[in-house]
């Protein structure tokens, strides 16, 4: 299996893996030749390691990208901020029964104008991503707030759904559709909503 290099950015391990490394070596040849031996040399794998905790730090990845869009999206539902909902919408957004980001608003407008969820978990999630397109498959738990219409058969709900995001010349994320595969694991869609 080959690393891919997006990884680097992702998580600090594979520059600490590699820090570690140079560690070993650096004693290595300290121990092998002591009169070749210098301060600086320990020096080497803190830097590498310093290295890939910064870049790990200070660069976002698309994927970093699409889960923190993933994230506002579940905030914006807990909240109910519907203006926060409209900056993470692309504006060529469709789906089977909201044609138009207007049209999702409108309907997310009514949705949540009662209290609608107390608390959403993610159990699951895949994201694919292909160029300037990724599709994010996601499995959440919604716990619903007691005064929510549909809280009468239970305040527990399994969702799970498909997100299709689209890479904006700025190079942030932005949802361009969804489909509601299955609730409490019955297959479902947006015409049954």
């Amino acid at each position: 299996m080959l690393l891919d290099v997006s990884q680097i950015f992702e998580t600090p391990w594979p520059a600490l893996t590699v820090a570690l490394i140079a560690l070993a070596v650096v004693v290595i040849i300290r121990q092998t030749w002591p009169e070749r031996s210098r301060w600086w040399q320990l020096l080497i794998p803190l830097i590498i390691a310093a290295a890939g905790l910064g870049l790990e730090h200070f660069i976002e990845t698309d994927y970093e990208k699409i889960e923190s869009v993933i994230e506002a999206g579940r905030q914006v539902v807990i909240s109910r901020d519907i203006g926060r909902l409209a900056s993470i919408i692309s504006t060529d957004y469709s789906d089977s029964r909201h044609y138009s980001k207007d049209a999702l608003l409108l309907f997310c407008r009514d949705l949540l104008s009662q209290p609608f969820v107390e608390r959403i978990k993610r159990q699951q999630e895949l994201v694919n991503i292909s160029g300037q397109k990724a599709q994010a498959e996601i499995s959440l738990r919604l716990h619903l707030h007691p005064q929510n219409p549909y809280a009468q058969g239970g305040t527990l709900m399994y969702v799970k759904m498909k997100l299709r995001l689209t890479k904006t010349a700025y190079g942030n994320w932005l949802i361009s559709g969804s489909d509601i595969i299955s609730i409490n694991n019955q297959p479902f869609g947006w015409g049954s909503v």
